[in-house]
């Protein structure tokens, strides 16, 4: 098993409010401190730690409670004649979306084995009487609902249990009596445009078209079948035109409740790991057919460029930004991978409308992203890819500025590319690595303007500017590059511009390396055999000093 481990601190503020996840993080020793913050001068409230472990493999957390502190029972006093009916009191009040997402919860599993959702199991009764007769899981969903609300409304579980118990037997039989009555017109061989007209004759015109809709999906025994299936409906009702925008609503309800199950989406979009499911996912979010993905995923996206489905894309948006704003990684074993699939991520979100992905919470999901990007692991992972190459180590964290999102992340990466820079492997491969030494220093130089372009803030942007130019200096220091060169038997005035070309050319980092070049041409200039060819007036030599002098001024203007 491998585990991506993080550190959630819960806080009860008191007796009658819940556990609230207030932080998750991924050092433990700041959750413990964490949680001892939480209960400074707050003598009411409790915390709890959870170590949380992601197993990729089974793609599950396992969750063990490491810390806790503060009253060790929050017990509500109940009130013995405290006799409140639960939130449904009626067959009719478990059809609310509110309703349809608690039995969602409480169902999971057994819904996940069925392959159904909740506004199926809603309105086929076979499935009611499996659910009835199954008892333990029916049973054990009511316990866990009764227990939630019993605390919320301060009455005893077995009343809730009980009244939980009445309610469903109710519902089952209810729709047992209304599908025996055969008055249901059931889903019309012409289609899905047809069966709406039929369920309009209907006295419960609603509840008559989502009967249709179940019993058409109850042959279909997968997840792709069931989400094309429902594509298609989408298709046939713009076809058709006749009541388009209320059949419509109905299909968008199906699709959303189907796509809010994980196992159902991830089922339609396939992908080995996280960031294929993402990319499919995002691929479907902005009707984007692709060649990936699989039949039904493009019919889906077809499906939503007639913008008629909100809700679905809602609930994709949703699932999306849970996922960003987690702890798994989007590609574990390909750092490349994951940076191209964030931006690629990041430019198809600001094509959805705004009301599902906000500006702010897109830089919210992203910045999170960007944080899981930069953990040691993760950039020691990309760095090793450099094969010791330090000019590349350095290439690569500048390129990877333009990736992340978020001055703390910026900040964070910016202490990286200090290490790097300051290492002493570093100093040693610019002044004895491969290449001629020109073409090392060259690259010192090249990240230096990359530097004053990035999105650093301006301290970090000071500072690496002035590591980068004192670590070409301590280079040149190292190989005394340019005393071989004023060693050399060519002409002092040759030599001179040989120099300036190559700080005017870019090839030496500005500051103490150019100012440096800068007072050896000027040296050179005062020479006794350059004075006595410019008082002579050598054209030759007045012209080089010339273009010298150019070369000196362009320098100067362009230092930092």
């Amino acid at each position: 098993m491998s585990a991506n481990i993080h550190y959630e601190v819960f806080l009860k503020k008191h007796q009658k409010s819940g556990w609230d996840l207030f932080r998750a993080v991924e050092d433990r020793a700041e959750a413990f401190e964490l949680a001892k913050e939480l209960r400074v001068g707050a003598e009411g409230s409790s915390v709890r730690i959870s170590k949380e472990s992601y197993d990729q493999t089974n793609e599950v957390f396992h969750s063990v409670s490491i810390f806790s502190e503060g009253p060790e029972k929050h017990k509500r006093k109940l009130r013995e004649d405290n006799r409140m009916d639960p939130p449904c009191s009626s067959a009719s009040d478990l059809y609310t979306l509110h309703a349809r997402r608690t039995l969602g919860r409480a169902l999971g599993p057994w819904l996940k084995r069925r392959q159904i959702s909740v506004v199926e199991l809603l309105h086929r009764p076979d499935l009611a009487e499996a659910l009835a007769a199954g008892g333990f899981d029916r049973q054990h969903a009511i316990q866990k609902v009764a227990i939630a609300q019993a605390g919320s409304q301060e009455c005893s579980v077995q009343h809730v249990v009980r009244r939980l118990t009445e309610l469903a037997d109710s519902a089952t039989e209810r729709l047992r009596k209304m599908d025996k009555t055969r008055t249901l017109p059931g889903f019309q061989k012409q289609g899905y445009a047809a069966t709406y007209q039929a369920a309009q004759r209907h006295e419960e015109p609603a509840f008559a078209l989502r009967h249709a809709l179940a019993q058409a999906l109850q042959p279909l025994n997968n997840w792709e079948d069931k989400f094309s299936f429902l594509a298609g409906c989408v298709s046939d009702a713009l076809v058709e035109g006749k009541g388009c925008d209320a059949s419509i609503n109905m299909l968008d309800e199906f699709i959303s409740e189907t796509a809010a199950l994980p196992h159902a989406l991830d089922a339609l979009v396939g992908g080995g790991n996280l960031g294929e499911k993402l990319n499919h996912i995002t691929n479907i979010l902005v009707g984007k057919a692709s060649v990936e993905s699989s039949v039904s995923a493009n019919l889906l996206a077809t499906a939503i460029t007639s913008k008629r489905l909100p809700n679905t894309q809602s609930v994709l948006a949703a699932r999306v930004f849970r996922e960003l704003c987690g702890p798994r990684r989007l590609f574990p074993d390909d750092f490349d991978a994951e940076v191209i699939l964030n931006r690629t991520l990041a430019a198809r979100l600001t094509m959805v409308d705004q009301k599902l992905a906000p500006l702010d919470q897109l830089a919210e999901a992203f910045a999170s992203r960007s944080a899981r990007l930069l953990e040691n692991e993760a950039i020691q992972t990309m760095l090793a890819t450099c094969d010791k190459d330090a000019s590349e180590e350095i290439r690569l964290l500048l390129q990877f500025e333009e990736s992340i999102v978020g001055n703390h992340n910026k900040a964070k990466l910016a202490s990286y590319l200090r290490a790097v820079v300051g290492a002493h492997k570093t100093r040693t491969w610019f002044a004895y690595g491969p290449d001629k030494p020109l073409s090392r220093i060259a690259k010192l130089a090249e990240a230096q303007r990359l530097v004053l372009n990035s999105g650093f803030n301006q301290g970090d942007k000071d500072e690496l500017y002035t590591l980068l130019d004192r670590l070409c200096a301590d280079v040149l220091s190292d190989i005394n590059l340019w005393d071989k060169f004023e060693q050399q038997t060519n002409p002092p005035i040759e030599i001179a511009q040989s120099l300036m070309k190559i700080c005017d050319g870019g090839i030496v980092t500005s500051g103490i390396c150019s100012e440096d070049i800068c007072v050896r041409v000027l040296k050179l200039l005062r020479s006794h055999q350059i004075k006595t060819a410019l008082q002579n007036g050598d054209e030759k030599i007045v012209k080089t000093a010339r273009e010298i002098g150019v070369m000196l001024e362009r320098v100067k203007a362009s230092v930092k």
